[in-house]
C-alpha cells in the first residue's frame, strides 16, 4: 500500500463514522436503476477517491455497479436497463404448438 493510500483510508475512516454510513447506504436502498447508479458514483467520487472497490469495502455497493456509475456521470451518457426482458418466456413464445397438441389429444 502507498503512503498516499494509507493517509485517504485514515480519512475516510475519519469522515465517515458508522452512523453515517449506513444512512447513505439506506438512502441508496431506496433508489433504482440509474439514480441509484449516479447515487453510488457520487458517494465514490466525494468520500473514497473514485474507487469502486473501496465502495464495496464500505458500503457493500457491487463494485461492477458502481464502475457502471462512475463512467456513466464520466461520459455523461446513461446506459439504459432493459429490466423488462428478464426472466422466463411464456410458452406461448417458447412452445408455439403446444396449444394445439394440447387441444390435439
Amino acid at each position: 500500500m502507498l503512503p498516499n493510500q494509507a493517509k485517504n483510508d485514515e480519512r475516510t475512516q475519519d469522515t465517515l463514522s458508522a452512523a453515517v454510513i449506513e444512512t447513505i447506504r439506506d438512502a441508496a436502498s431506496k433508489l433504482t436503476g440509474p439514480k441509484r447508479r449516479q447515487f453510488e458514483a457520487q458517494v465514490a467520487l466525494d468520500y473514497l477517491g473514485g474507487s469502486a472497490r473501496k465502495a464495496q469495502t464500505v458500503f457493500g455497493w457491487s463494485s461492477k455497479t458502481v464502475a457502471l456509475g462512475l463512467n456513466e456521470l464520466r461520459t455523461g451518457i446513461t446506459c439504459v436497463d432493459n429490466y423488462s426482458q428478464r426472466g422466463r418466456r411464456p410458452c406461448e413464445e417458447t412452445q408455439p404448438h403446444l396449444l394445439e397438441d394440447i387441444l390435439a389429444l
